[in-house]
């Protein structure tokens, strides 16, 4: 019985002559760099990099020990760490981080050990550079105290807003701050500088919250001064004067809502708690002058008065019949000053004195009073009597006259008190 004959095509011959070819010539080759491959079985290859520290040519132990030796240079480089829209610098060992040595140098000996003989003579015989990453050890611990730390900087704590009155009146919005979670942060830190972060350029933004600041939006429009009064006093008085100016800072800043009632005991009162002296008869002699300025303010804004008590005389820093008395007695009865805002935007009140002068503004919306403007007049009615009378504007025409109340004081200018 004959055997069969076996026929190969053109292709396939040329396929098999070209794979004992390529066997041919990689015998060739690993019998020419054989010693020259070897030689870096413990020495690290030509081109390989740690991070930007060149390590080719070293043994395993000894690149470990110059990484050892630049820990130090590494864990001072600064960190751009993102905190909401602020930027903190910082260094890695202050976010507690240190050189893994061990783990840094196993990947560039697994990667090394498990090239392909071509690809390890490629790089001995060509100029090829191989980076790896430095791995690093992460203290928790000392993370979350760096954190906790920034959390209580001053530049992420939330700014409430307030009114500046250096010049004028005029409501600054508050600025929100921002509180690190902690926590997720420090799992940031872990996936940051378990992945494929740039040594270069290191930043990362940090988990956290909104910390809103306080803002009521109803006080951004105040920003008109819609009336005003000051009355004189004598600076030299000392005693008069100090219970003047602590009225004064006592009332200065208060807010009077739409339809709120503004009190002059609730802000001024007692007239013998801290700041106020004796002086004459009786402790806080002088907080009439200021509860008087405060009265009249009130009325040239159009405003509704609640309650209002004259003195036992004429005062001789107001027209007569346009002063207001405040006491208060250790009974816990009080003879108050009292007004109502009847805007639909709250009443912002400024005091202030120049010595020898206290000054009452009065700011809310330029909508507030509607385009009108008030004047008062006082009209005496012979001995100790007088009649007081508010005149409203529109336009610089006179709309309205109104009543405001009827004065008898008890007694003369020039009595004894």
């Amino acid at each position: 019985m004959k055997g069969k004959e076996i026929f190969y095509d053109e292709k396939t011959i040329t396929a098999f002559v070209f794979f004992l070819f390529l066997i041919f010539f990689y015998g060739i080759l690993y019998y020419l760099n054989y010693d020259l491959v070897h030689n870096y079985d413990d020495v690290i290859l030509p081109g390989f990099k740690v991070d930007t520290y060149d390590v080719s040519g070293l043994t395993f132990d000894h690149a470990e020990k110059k990484i050892e030796l630049l820990s130090t240079e590494v864990l001072n480089r600064s960190i751009t760490i993102h905190v909401a829209s602020r930027e903190v610098t910082t260094t890695l060992k202050d976010l507690g981080l240190s050189v893994d040595f061990k783990r840094t140098l196993e990947e560039v000996e697994s990667y090394q050990k498990h090239l392909s003989y071509s690809r390890k003579i490629w790089y001995i015989n060509h100029d090829q550079e191989k980076i790896f990453k430095i791995y690093f050890l992460i203290d928790d611990e000392k993370s979350a105290s760096y954190l906790n730390d920034l959390n209580h900087d001053v530049g992420l704590a939330p700014h409430d807003a307030y009114f500046d009155t250096s010049d004028g009146v005029r409501y600054v919005s508050g600025v929100d701050g921002y509180e690190v979670d902690v926590e997720k942060s420090i799992d940031y830190i872990h996936e940051y500088f378990q992945g494929d972060y740039d040594p270069l350029y290191l930043g990362f933004e940090l988990a956290g919250n909104t910390v809103p600041a306080y803002t009521n939006e109803s006080y951004v429009g105040i920003d008109t001064l819609v009336s005003s009064f000051y009355t004189e006093y004598n600076p030299d008085i000392y005693l008069r004067s100090l219970n003047l100016r602590n009225a004064v800072n006592y009332i200065n800043g208060a807010i009077v809502e739409p339809g709120g009632v503004f009190s002059y005991y609730d802000y001024a009162g007692p007239y013998d708690k801290d700041g106020y002296v004796f002086y004459y008869k009786f402790v806080g002699n002088g907080v009439c002058q200021v509860a008087t300025t405060v009265y009249n303010a009130a009325l040239l804004g159009g405003h509704e008065i609640v309650t209002r008590s004259p003195h036992d005389k004429k005062s001789p820093y107001v027209a007569g019949g346009l002063d207001a008395t405040v006491v208060s007695y250790s009974s816990g009865w009080n003879v108050d000053m009292q007004w109502r805002n009847v805007y639909d935007y709250p009443v912002y009140v400024k005091a202030y004195d120049t010595y020898g002068e206290i000054h009452v503004e009065l700011w809310s919306n330029s909508e507030a009073t509607g385009g009108k403007t008030y004047s008062m007049e006082s009209v005496w009615l012979g001995g100790r009597s007088f009649e007081s009378y508010r005149h409203t504007y529109l336009n610089g025409e006179e709309i309205d006259v109104s009543f405001i109340a009827s004065t008898y004081y008890t007694k003369d200018e020039n009595d004894p008190d």
